[in-house]
């Protein structure tokens, strides 16, 4: 069997592979494992794995971590000395496998570029020799509806205000939240409340980045100065490395602004910005326009310039320009 798994959900996705692996009661040495992204790799050779008769009638698997050949782009490495195409050579054992071994193709952290010709072979012989496992990013709404169950099936009682700390420490991620699940089971209690979270989920500094923009962005003045603090408390002592990733906070709010005003949907604006959750993001506006998100960004800039010339305190103007626009952000 030929086995695709795929996704930024890795916690899943590598729980699959483990099933599957153990389901084909493979182990030890009769795991091939190899690293598909190097250039020295070969889908030919790797093929040539597969086709291998087992002397010992044990069962082998073949995996191809990374593969390349499922991401856009070429690259020189791949091109066959035989002049095969990688999707022929691919079609050729998708028709024809070793039932005496499972082949496996793992897109860990990412999904297959769909326009390529390998990706479409293998989709053409899905459940026939092929099992392709998707572990994709869930909807808020979805995120949501798994935490709760999965909650609720291990018996946790969160508080309100532990549940809302759990979330935004796993940053909309259902494999951080599985992860944090483990440490809960370790843990040893039931009934948690928001220092439990605290103690069991750190907050790394992409996560406090986006608490201080949604704070700033909520007029939430005691929220915004906690999450500064946390920053700096956490290796951000210098406002000069905020600034450039507070204000990429501001363009995305601005960007998906500025597509709502030209008349985009929610899907449009999730095309053109890259952006999952348009919504939420709008939520955040509060109605403001993209000329007030534009006029922040030109202020943070100038406080940047003006800082590295050395004519301001960057620390001290950062925290002028966070006053001035919470009490005037409306």
């Amino acid at each position: 069997m030929i086995y695709l798994l795929e996704g930024t959900e890795t916690y899943q996705l590598d729980q699959k592979k483990r099933q599957l692996l153990k389901k084909g009661k493979t182990e030890g040495e009769n795991i091939i494992d190899l690293d598909a992204s190097s250039r020295t790799f070969s889908l030919e050779g790797a093929l040539n794995q597969c086709s291998t008769i087992s002397l010992f009638a044990d069962r082998r698997a073949v995996i191809l971590s990374d593969p390349y050949f499922l991401k856009s782009g070429t690259r020189a490495a791949g091109k066959k000395k035989t002049g095969k195409d990688n999707s022929d050579l691919l079609e050729a054992y998708c028709t024809a496998p070793n039932p005496d071994t499972d082949l496996y193709l793992i897109c860990r952290g990412f999904s297959p570029d769909r326009r390529t010709k390998e990706l479409k072979v293998l989709e053409a012989h899905e459940n026939e020799s092929v099992l392709i496992f998707r572990f994709l990013k869930l909807s808020p709404r979805e995120l949501n509806q798994r935490i709760s169950e999965e909650l609720r099936k291990k018996g946790y009682q969160l508080t309100d205000d532990a549940l809302a700390e759990l979330k935004e420490r796993i940053s909309d991620s259902y494999t951080e939240f599985l992860k944090t699940l483990d440490k809960m089971d370790l843990y040893g209690k039931k009934q948690l409340n928001r220092k439990d979270i605290e103690h069991l989920v750190s907050l790394n500094p992409d996560t406090n980045i986006w608490k201080l923009g949604d704070c700033f962005l909520s007029q939430d003045a005691a929220g915004t100065f906690r999450a500064l603090d946390t920053m700096k408390a956490s290796g951000y002592q210098d406002v000069r490395r905020i600034l450039p990733v507070f204000a990429s906070r501001i363009r995305k709010i601005y960007s998906v602004v500025r597509c709502y005003e030209c008349g985009l949907s929610y899907e449009e604006i999730r095309k053109v910005t890259g952006n999952y959750y348009p919504d939420k993001d709008l939520g955040l506006a509060r109605g403001r326009s993209s000329a007030y998100f534009l006029r922040l960004l030109s202020e943070l800039a100038d406080l940047d310039q003006s800082g590295k010339r050395g004519e301001t305190d960057p620390s001290m103007e950062f925290d002028l320009f966070l006053l001035r626009n919470l009490n005037h952000g409306a």
